[in-house]
C-alpha cells in the first residue's frame, strides 16, 4: 500500500496539476492526500477528476484556506468515519481483506482551533478499531531537526503535539520532503 500526502498550498493552478500528475504517474499511490488545497466545490471536483482517481472524499476549505482531499484507487473499500474541519478519518479495506484506519490532518495555525484539534483526536473519540495511520500537516514538530527554518517559535504547540503522540501511544514514522 502506497500513500502520499502533500501540502500543496493551492490546487487550481496549471503548475499544481502538472506536478500532481507527475507525482501520481511516477509513484502510483493507492491513496493520494492533498492538504491546503484552498478550493472547494465544482472546482475541486474538476481537479480530482483530472488526477485520474476513481474515488475521493474532501474536507472543504474555509474561505480560501485549508482543505483536505483524499483520493484513492477503486480497489480499496472505504468508509468515512468522521469528518471535521481539520481532519478526515476513514477506514480502508484492502483487496487482501486487511483493514486499517487512516486519519488525515490539516491543523490550523490558529491557536484556538489547534487546541480543539488535540482534544478531538484521541483514539477513543475517533473510534479506532484497526491499525491506525495518521498523516498530514500538524503545524508542529517533534524534533528541532525537522523544520527548514531553524527559528521555530511554536514550542508550546510542539509540546502539545509531543504529548498527544505519547498519550495515544503513536510512533513517528518520519517524513520525506
Amino acid at each position: 500500500m502506497k500513500v502520499i500526502t502533500w501540502n500543496c498550498q493551492g490546487a487550481v493552478s496549471k503548475g499544481f496539476l502538472r506536478a500532481a500528475k507527475w507525482i501520481v504517474s511516477k509513484h502510483h499511490p493507492n491513496i493520494f492526500c492533498l492538504l491546503g488545497t484552498k478550493t472547494s466545490g465544482a472546482n475541486a471536483d474538476n481537479v480530482c477528476i483530472k488526477l485520474g482517481f476513481e474515488k475521493w472524499a474532501r474536507v472543504e476549505t474555509l474561505g480560501y484556506s485549508g482543505g483536505i482531499w483524499i483520493l484513492w484507487s477503486d480497489v480499496l473499500q472505504v468508509d468515512v468515519l468522521n469528518s471535521h474541519p481539520q481532519f478526515k478519518h476513514m477506514a480502508f479495506k484492502e483487496p487482501s481483506g486487511k483493514m486499517w484506519n487512516f486519519l488525515v490532518v490539516y491543523d490550523s495555525p490558529s491557536l484556538h482551533l489547534w487546541r480543539q484539534l488535540w482534544s478531538s483526536l484521541s483514539r477513543t473519540k475517533v473510534r479506532v478499531n484497526h491499525h491506525w495511520l495518521i498523516a498530514g500537516d500538524f503545524n508542529a514538530i517533534v524534533s528541532n531537526e525537522e523544520p527548514s527554518n531553524p527559528c521555530n517559535p511554536g514550542s508550546h504547540r510542539n509540546g502539545d503535539f509531543k504529548n498527544w503522540i505519547f498519550n495515544e501511544a503513536l510512533v513517528d514514522l518520519g517524513f520525506s520532503g
